[in-house]
């Protein structure tokens, strides 16, 4: 059984913020990654919105200390007060620094060309899937000319990080804490999808361990699918590239192909990522 996101589960250890960035802080600057670490625990709940009791919880800070850091973060416009909730969420300056960082980093455009090149060469249909909050979201695909097409996924099409190749591949990508911190959220939704938050994660680890996801799409026997995730030189996730076709077109043996063509390309993704100055 997977932990519950509460004060009491054991997601919230006594490493309290720590949890939510799988990162050592450099000397002298403990302060600033754990400013970062509350403003993930915020934005896990952004939804509901939490209260300063609830956030010095989650962190394990004393109450005083999370009031004076969460103050600080509203002051600057991190984070925003409903003043009839009393309740924070991700404030207005988040959103105004990403959309001016966003025109400079575009991943389906730095993905295109490899995923052209990719439906040029195999003849199956590949996609691209990325991080929506606690969804996975199809944002690009490329069919091939293969005469029987499978595409089993819009572009558009938001599901919960963990179901299908691309999203699944992408969420164990994630830190293992992330990774717990999506994978309970989403436990309720993934019944909807004939899984459960236990095959999830025990998918996760197995895509741990061997690098990549080999299957039959999620109830679709009669098709197979192969993903691996494109993160950058310091394991950021960005996205999950993935390859589907009729099941008789990616025998095991065909599979490992398909992976070496898969690799190549996110290979040259992440140069393209690193040399906009991207980790």
């Amino acid at each position: 059984m997977l932990p519950k996101v509460d004060a009491n589960s054991s997601l919230s250890s006594s490493k309290g913020w720590e949890k939510y960035l799988d990162v050592a802080a450099p000397q002298g600057a403990q302060g600033t990654v754990r400013i970062a670490a509350l403003l993930r625990i915020v934005a896990a709940h952004n939804a509901s919105g939490m209260k300063i009791s609830e956030i010095a919880d989650l962190a394990k800070l004393e109450q005083p200390t999370a009031h004076r850091i969460v103050t600080a973060l509203h002051s600057v416009g991190f984070l925003s007060r409903n003043p009839e909730t009393r309740r924070y969420h991700l404030g207005p300056l988040l959103f105004e620094l990403f959309t001016t960082a966003f025109p400079h980093f575009n991943i389906r455009e730095i993905c295109l060309a490899p995923m052209k090149r990719l439906a040029e060469e195999l003849g199956d249909t590949i996609y691209l899937t990325v991080r929506s909050g606690f969804d996975g979201i199809c944002i690009e695909r490329q069919e091939g000319s293969y005469p029987i097409r499978t595409c089993t996924v819009d572009v558009g099409r938001k599901r919960p990080l963990g179901i299908g190749a691309g999203s699944l591949v992408l969420l164990a990508a994630h830190s293992a804490s992330e990774a717990e911190l999506i994978i309970e959220h989403n436990r309720d939704r993934y019944t909807q999808f004939n899984t459960s938050a236990e095959a999830v994660q025990a998918a996760v680890q197995k895509i741990r361990e061997q690098g990549f996801v080999y299957q039959d799409v999620l109830n679709t026997p009669e098709i197979k699918t192969v993903a691996v995730a494109i993160s950058g030189h310091t394991s950021h996730p960005f996205a999950g590239l993935s390859i589907t076709a009729i099941a008789n077109r990616i025998p095991e043996e065909r599979a490992l192909v398909l992976l070496d063509h898969l690799r190549r390309e996110v290979k040259e993704i992440t140069e393209n990522i690193a040399a906009q100055g991207y980790v």
